[in-house]
């Protein structure tokens, strides 16, 4: 199979890093699924890059998932590659601690890529072959006084990723799960937040694409900052909760 003839899904294309994938993956000759609630930027984007076709999805919506999931069966398309890209970013901590926040956050981050992987899972398994990945963060490393309704959504990500892991190596498909730090994007660009080592959507695009043409499980990056992150697991919670403190200085409630 070459290069033209693969196959990629991906949900939440419509921005940001979604977006940027799609560009790679058209210009590399990939038929790229575009997915996302903005079907304004679904159009725009299948008329500016080649092989781009539109599948216009509320995530949070199931049926609609299912529906999406059973269309491209129907059409002999099941994907090569799914890339779950849709999530939503409400940054604060007790001040998102309502019912509206964090059942949307919780609702599209985590059970819209649950939704994709029920339905996808059986039929990849049939067919032999297929990879998967899902959009997390490196915020679900540890709590993080700025994301206390966008944290948790992140931390369950990489858990039920882990969790499938093996079922996935069984059915002879990949899984991976994708940490990024900080992203210029939408999401972020209106934030008073200190971000380190912030970086493009471009440049998250180009390392989350690299990773997925290796396979690798996780891919999380910038290293400076997914060091730091990792190594904070291993401390007290003592000094976890002061040098978090200090990392981020002042942030809403």
């Amino acid at each position: 199979m070459t290069s033209r003839e693969k196959t990629i899904w991906i949900i939440g294309a419509t921005s940001g890093i979604g977006e940027e994938l799609c560009k790679l993956y058209s210009d590399d000759g990939w038929q790229v699924f575009a997915s996302g609630r903005r079907v304004d930027r679904l159009e725009a984007l299948k008329e500016t890059y080649a092989g781009v076709a539109s599948l216009p999805l509320d995530v949070t919506d199931k049926d609609q998932v299912a529906q999406t999931v059973h269309t491209l069966r129907e059409n002999n398309s099941l994907p090569d590659l799914t890339l779950y890209c849709a999530g939503v970013f409400h940054v604060g901590g007790l001040s998102t601690l309502t019912d509206e926040l964090c059942v949307n956050s919780m609702d599209t981050n985590y059970f819209g890529a649950v939704r994709t992987i029920h339905n996808l899972f059986p039929l990849l398994k049939e067919r032999g072959f297929g990879q998967i990945a899902i959009i997390s963060s490196l915020s679900g490393y540890g709590g993080l006084p700025y994301a206390a309704s966008y944290g948790p959504t992140k931390a369950a990500l990489i858990n039920l990723c882990e969790a499938l892991k093996p079922s996935f190596d069984r059915a002879n498909l990949s899984l991976s799960v994708i940490n990024p730090g900080f992203v210029k994007t939408a999401m972020t660009e209106n934030s008073n937040l200190s971000m380190p080592f912030i970086v493009s959507a471009e440049g998250a695009a180009r390392r989350i694409k690299k990773g997925l043409d290796r396979k690798c499980f996780e891919i999380a990056f910038p290293f400076p900052l997914v060091t730091a992150l990792k190594l904070l697991r291993f401390v007290p919670y003592w000094a976890y909760f002061r040098l978090v403190g200090l990392s981020t200085g002042k942030w809403r409630s």
